[in-house]
């Protein structure tokens, strides 16, 4: 009975195969699509952080000391002054059109206050319609400023005849920061996006994929020809049907994974087996998500409706960009049904943090729950492909008696 439906299901398989090699859609929309965005988003952040973003300057002072931090201001490789402004109106005018990020406004008498020790302030204006842009040049802004006043006090303490490093540091910085960012030391923006977009990506493609394989034999009337590979088991038709999906979505994830940590050297201070079969079984978690959905909804173009609503909303909880802590304790409930969440949670593990497995676990089970999906709506699923395949019989007799 095993031997049967094993060899009953590799039949299917093979046909899927045919069917998979004869339709260009599938490679377009499956590996070349998936390649394209790997390529499209390492290459993209290859740098890890935006780099030379466009700032301008309004220097109402144009004295050797605004002209000093200007300078400083362009040694930093985050941002770069592309326009000096004669007044604030216009370069608020081209940071409304987008083509500066942030200003930087010196007002007269800056070298003079300075000199005298009265504070003189100096105006900062981001633009955080641009979250990323802004924040990073309102940071760097903020850290050159702070450096330039050391210097100056420096200049002064050592006027006073203050001098040696011992002497000059415990006043210029009474508090020394030694910050250590965990997992991500770099602060690369590479590594903290691409590690859940591309997943992101091949989630959406796998939960299309099943959906349209399993609802194009319906629309396309051809379930009879689909069952009789697997002679009659709806069972080993499924089943045959997915095996190529799998092989080819799992490859594709993996092919990720060895870009990721091996070409790219992302973080990955745990193990790359468990980060490999958190992959499988995420693969696997969404295919079933696409059998559910195909198997409650049955029409191709309302399932594929769904599949699409769901794999954009996993997006949002799978708690990599908003913490799912801080959103409402009713919204959080909704975080447990996204498989990409769980996958999340194994990469912080696995990845990031280098935890033991046995932290992982619970995460593990969460994609295995997802398995048992298909099984909540074969009855459904078969009742409505052996209603085809009837309905095909009875076309095919009537067509016969025609002719």
């Amino acid at each position: 009975m095993t031997n049967s439906i094993i060899q009953q299901t590799r039949n299917v398989a093979r046909r899927e195969w045919k069917r998979m090699l004869s339709q260009p859609v599938y490679l377009l929309s499956s590996i070349f699509a998936m390649l394209f965005c790997y390529l499209f988003f390492l290459t993209l952040m290859s740098e890890g952080l935006p780099q030379q973003l466009p700032i301008g300057i309004v220097d109402g002072d144009n004295s050797s000391m605004s002209r000093t931090l200007e300078r400083n201001i362009n040694a930093s490789p985050q941002v770069e002054i592309v326009g000096k402004y004669t007044s604030f109106t216009e370069a608020r005018k081209d940071m409304q059109e987008g083509h500066i990020y942030a200003i930087i406004d010196i007002a007269p008498g800056f070298q003079s206050d300075l000199l005298a020790n009265r504070q003189p302030a100096i105006s900062y204006y981001v633009n955080d319609v641009y979250l990323v842009a802004g924040s990073l040049a309102y940071k760097d802004l903020t850290y050159i400023s702070e450096l330039m006043s050391g210097f100056i006090l420096q200049q002064s303490l050592q006027a006073r005849g203050i001098t040696g490093e011992e002497n000059l540091m415990p006043i210029l910085q009474p508090i020394a920061i030694d910050t250590h960012q965990i997992g991500n030391p770099y602060t690369n923006y590479s590594v903290y996006l691409s590690n859940v977009l591309l997943p992101g990506v091949l989630q959406l493609l796998i939960i299309m994929f099943t959906i349209y394989a399993i609802g194009i034999e319906m629309k396309q009337n051809s379930t009879r020809e689909w069952l009789s590979k697997g002679n009659g088991s709806i069972l080993a038709a499924l089943a045959g049907k997915i095996l190529p999906h799998t092989v080819l979505f799992t490859l594709l994830g993996l092919t990720g994974l060895f870009l990721l940590y091996g070409v790219m050297g992302f973080p990955m201070n745990g193990s790359i087996v468990w980060m490999s079969l958190s992959m499988f079984l995420f693969v696997m978690a969404h295919q079933a998500i696409g059998i559910f959905i195909i198997g409650l909804f049955q029409r191709l173009r309302d399932s594929i409706s769904v599949g699409v609503f769901y794999g954009l909303l996993s997006f949002s909880f799978a708690g990599f960009t908003f913490p799912i802590e801080a959103m409402p304790r009713g919204a959080q409930i909704f975080s447990w049904f996204f498989p990409i969440r769980y996958y999340f949670k194994i990469y912080v593990n696995e990845a990031l943090n280098g935890a033991d497995i046995r932290y992982s676990l619970i995460y593990f089970a969460g994609l295995l729950a997802f398995l048992l999906l298909p099984f909540l709506v074969y009855t459904r699923l078969r009742s409505t492909i052996v209603q085809h395949d009837r309905e095909e019989i009875k076309n095919s007799r009537f067509n016969e008696q025609l002719q």
